[in-house]
């Protein structure tokens, strides 16, 4: 599961642009993040599958001997 830390800036009472591009920009970060630990998270849960299927084949090719 993907885990991220973002300060998202509170809004202003009145908008200015440079509240919008803060909270803009923050929500751009949250995006970033959350791609880049999914892909991670993907990576991750391959090479458990892999490292599984391996011993698996190991422990047969070990007692069919």
């Amino acid at each position: 599961m993907a885990k991220i830390n973002v300060y998202v800036p509170e809004p202003p009472q009145e908008y200015t642009p440079e509240g919008f591009r803060q909270i803009n920009q923050a929500l751009e970060t949250v995006e970033n993040q959350l791609n880049t630990s999914y892909q991670q998270d993907l990576k991750n849960e391959q090479d458990t599958f892999n490292y599984f299927m391996s011993w698996q084949l190991d422990t047969k090719a070990k007692h069919s001997i």
